[in-house]
């Protein structure tokens, strides 16, 4: 034996390869393991279970799908303020004088319900009672048929179709913005209450505004607030009509909203 070790062959490199080549062939056998589980080295079992994302199985069922149509009615009937009289998705409660559409919308068509939309209706000349408003001009006729969509659909729950939240302990001001907002004034008056939606068969053939000197010298804030408890009315249909918000909204909001048209002077 040692005069095998002294006849110069290199045995002690040839042992160093051997060792290296072997500890190379488990790393790469460990690595190929690793490749066929998928699951980057992390252990565990090689089931094809385990190689399933591990969101899959903790996500939540979603919520059901409506047509895109639908979604936009919906939306639209909170933009409108549509949600503000006959209630949230239609159910009612908020004026005797205003119907739940979800008990009448079923029973007509889409022709009829395009109309009241477009020409309103129930605009009588008792100031305490609230009317449809005419919305033609102000509502665009895709989303008319969107509003009409979502009804004949049943009020179905849309994510984040609900109305603006009113601040609290921020100021009447604030408050007001908010209603300007929710209750759909910014619709025909403007973001800025500047008013300028096209109202051909009214005398001044658009919206008027709600700030300048010229509308504080005519309107009061007693005058305001009048106007949104009792609503107006002038010309002949498809006008668009002041909506007549007196069993709506509360003293509080109305004196809320006048507070926030005031800032814009």
């Amino acid at each position: 034996m040692a005069k095998r070790r002294n006849s110069g062959f290199p045995w002690s490199e040839v042992l160093i390869v051997g060792v290296i080549a072997m500890l190379a062939a488990g790393f790469i056998g460990v690595g190929i393991g690793w490749l066929a589980r998928g699951d980057g080295g992390g252990g565990g079992s090689t089931s094809a279970a385990s190689s399933a994302p591990a969101s899959s199985s903790a996500q939540s069922p979603s919520s059901p799908q409506v047509p895109e149509e639908v979604a936009l009615g919906a939306h639209a009937f909170n933009q409108f303020a549509c949600a503000q009289c006959h209630g949230d998705r239609g159910v009612g409660g908020v004026s005797p004088d205003v119907p739940a559409l979800q008990s009448i919308a079923s029973s007509l068509t889409v022709a009829q319900l395009s109309s009241i939309i477009e020409h309103g209706a129930g605009v009588s000349s008792n100031p305490t009672k609230p009317f449809m408003p005419i919305w033609h001009g102000v509502i665009a006729k895709p989303q008319i048929s969107e509003l009409v969509a979502y009804m004949k659909a049943g009020f179905p729950q849309v994510a984040g179709a609900t109305p603006l939240a009113v601040p609290a302990g921020q100021g009447d001001a604030v408050a007001g913005q908010a209603l300007y907002q929710r209750y759909g004034c910014i619709n025909c008056h403007g973001p800025n209450a500047l008013g300028g939606v096209p109202n051909p068969q009214s005398p001044d053939t658009v919206i008027p505004p709600l700030v300048g000197k010229e509308f504080h010298a005519e309107f009061s804030d007693q005058d305001i607030a009048h106007i949104i408890r009792s609503g107006s009315v002038i010309g002949k249909a498809p006008i668009v009509s002041m909506p007549h918000w007196g069993t709506i909204l509360t003293d509080a909001q109305i004196a809320q909203l006048v507070a926030y048209i005031n800032t814009l002077t």
